[in-house]
């Protein structure tokens, strides 16, 4: 009996080492050498994730099916399965099919990874895993402040220094989740300096749009720091009503363009020609990854807009517009519905992500999806380290 308690403690403890190694892959180790090598993202997330499918093996028996089904049939769940659906089905009348279902299975494969990674995470997080988070934001911000100082190879308008803006528009959407832990733990002082630094570097690198994209994400979490079913009720609504709309813009404003015409008015000129012209396009769409490919195939013109809303209207149609605008209102719903303590950071960070995607600065490509995976698997590892009763809250 005592030889049998020995090996379950050996392989409890070897679990928790497998953990803390996969957490340290994710959230230390990806982003920062993201700011050097594209790669990276692409490499230690996979790994990060079987390991924790290895240690929750141990550490959580049984794999809690219940719980994914559960999702999968909620109204966020079937909001997000009908847009999957939907971008599938596209790629029947998609004049790239083979470039749009490549590009669009590894997305989804990406995004269905983190359910059964979130499922096999331990109940409780330990609180010494939970500075992880705050760590990998914080090694990342400093190291894109070296690297970014003049005369330095990621100083320069070089692949180097595409790198390093790549790796702190990611280091911004894991910031949310690395406060979230700062603030469970009562480090109000490590939150603020971690917040300084990583400003610091998004200047010095420098990543204008990602700052902005952060601002209004800081905004609404100070807002709804006091009532955060309030403010995710209607950010909920203008992220929807900014998709369903979008194509008022152009048709309304009906621009007049001249040589010396702002970018934006041509945007929006091209935008209004492309309506007129889809017909019964405007419904279903051109097909998934039309924007994308159109782009680097020379069929769309590089002064069309570079926002989600026209991907998603010329890609997918109303029926994918309006299907991306329930997705949007059911998901700042269920940050809302967080616990009061760390809502306000679920509503900061899909607000960054949105803000975005409309600012035309990461749509559909391969590194942005798998932050996403790696911060919605970060929000839920933080989740399960809110609790003051015998029970854990999950993230809902």
């Amino acid at each position: 009996m005592i030889d049998s308690d020995k090996a379950d403690k050996t392989s409890e403890d070897a679990a928790n080492l497998l953990l803390r190694i996969a957490v340290a892959a994710a959230f230390v180790a990806t982003p920062l050498l993201q700011l050097f090598s594209q790669r990276a993202i692409f490499i230690l997330p996979p790994i990060a994730g079987a390991l924790i499918l290895t240690a929750g093996v141990t550490l959580a028996p049984r794999l809690n099916m219940r719980d994914i089904f559960a999702f999968l049939l909620s109204p966020l769940g079937l909001a997000a399965s009908f847009l999957a659906f939907w971008m599938l089905l596209s790629l029947l009348w998609t004049p790239f099919p083979v470039e749009a279902s490549t590009r669009l299975i590894k997305s989804l494969l990406t995004l269905a990874c983190v359910l059964p990674a979130i499922a096999s995470l331990p109940a409780r997080t330990r609180a010494a895993n939970l500075y992880f988070l705050p760590l990998g934001v914080a090694l990342t911000a400093v190291a894109a402040l070296i690297f970014s100082a003049p005369g330095l190879p990621g100083g320069g308008e070089t692949a180097a220094g595409e790198n390093l803006s790549i790796g702190m528009e990611a280091a911004f959407l894991l910031l949310w989740p690395a406060l979230a832990a700062t603030h469970l733990r009562g480090r109000a002082t490590l939150s603020a300096a971690l917040v300084i630094v990583v400003v610091a570097a998004a200047v010095s690198v420098p990543t204008p749009g990602a700052l902005g994209a952060a601002a209004l994400a800081a905004a609404a979490l100070a807002f709804a720091w006091r009532d955060p079913q309030f403010v995710g009720l209607w950010l909920g609504r203008l992220g929807a009503a900014s998709f369903l709309l979008a194509p008022l813009a152009p048709i309304l404003l009906n621009l007049r363009t001249g040589p010396d015409a702002p970018a934006w008015a041509v945007s929006l000129k091209f935008w209004r020609w492309m309506i007129a012209s889809d017909g019964a396009r405007v419904i279903t769409g051109h097909g998934y990854n039309f924007v994308n490919s159109g782009l680097w195939r020379g069929y769309i013109p590089l002064q069309a807009p570079h926002s989600t809303l026209f991907e998603a209207w010329t890609d997918l149609g109303l029926v994918g517009a309006a299907a991306t605008a329930v997705l949007i209102r059911l998901a700042y719903k269920a940050a809302a519905d967080q616990s009061r303590r760390l809502a306000p950071f679920w509503i900061g960070a899909l607000t960054y992500a949105l803000a975005m995607g409309l600012f035309g600065l990461v749509t559909t490509q391969a590194w942005w999806i798998t932050v996403l995976a790696l911060g919605l698997t970060a929000f839920a590892f933080v989740t399960r380290a809110d609790y003051k009763t015998a029970r854990p809250s999950a993230p809902r």
